[in-house]
């Protein structure tokens, strides 16, 4: 369960938001991968029966986790279905993809046992609104896996030295501000992970959270 460069063969982006082109490159794509990877490390070594990423894009992570979940689901605002439909299809996988958004997610109370999304809330100005819905459609004791970059001037400045230009009009809300809302929403902390190039400077925060009864 993770990103390799293997995985991601083929992959081209999907909507005008897709960052897949970064997670190639020699260098910065290994931070990238690992970002996510770190997530996915704390959520293996389990079944899952239904899972739903918020935020697919180009269908890496749906990949990458297909193995350990029974029925994938996906929504994203921006992506396309088709093309990551077709990707999975390729590769033996499929998943229930649609377009929109995780401020009124259109499934059942208490349907899924895991819920990922990474990369998704620093976009979020109402983020307790999304973190609410998460929680809503999430089974009792169901994972959410909640991935999110630092949101702050050295961000930026790296955001731009890899070509990423007006990254602080799109990251609007930082990682304290969600932690701060975690028990709001019903969700507890299970584990955290911290991505770190410089020892004591996070770059990317991980959480596994837990549904309250």
């Amino acid at each position: 369960m993770q990103l390799t460069p293997r995985l991601l063969e083929g992959l081209v982006p999907n909507g005008p938001t897709d960052p897949i082109a970064y997670y190639k490159r020699p260098l910065i794509g290994r931070f990238y991968r690992e970002r996510i990877n770190l997530g996915l490390r704390m959520i293996s070594g389990r079944r899952y029966a239904k899972a739903l990423e918020v935020g697919y894009g180009a269908g890496a992570v749906l990949l990458a986790i297909a193995a350990s979940v029974d029925e994938l689901h996906g929504i994203d605002l921006d992506a396309d279905p088709a093309p990551v439909q077709a990707w999975l299809g390729s590769h033996g996988r499929s998943a229930k993809l649609i377009q929109g958004s995780v401020y009124e997610l259109p499934y059942d109370a208490a349907e899924f046992d895991l819920v990922l999304s990474f990369s998704v809330f620093e976009h979020l100005h109402q983020y307790e609104q999304g973190l609410r819905e998460v929680t809503r459609v999430l089974k009792p004791g169901g994972r959410f896996l909640l991935g999110m970059p630092a949101v702050n001037t050295m961000m930026e400045l790296g955001f731009r030295a890899i070509g990423f230009k007006g990254i602080d009009g799109h990251h609007v809300t930082a990682p304290r501000a969600v932690a701060k809302a975690l028990d709001r929403a019903g969700l507890r902390v299970v584990r955290h992970a911290r991505l770190r190039l410089i020892p004591g400077l996070p770059l990317y925060f991980n959480w596994l959270l837990e549904k309250a009864a």
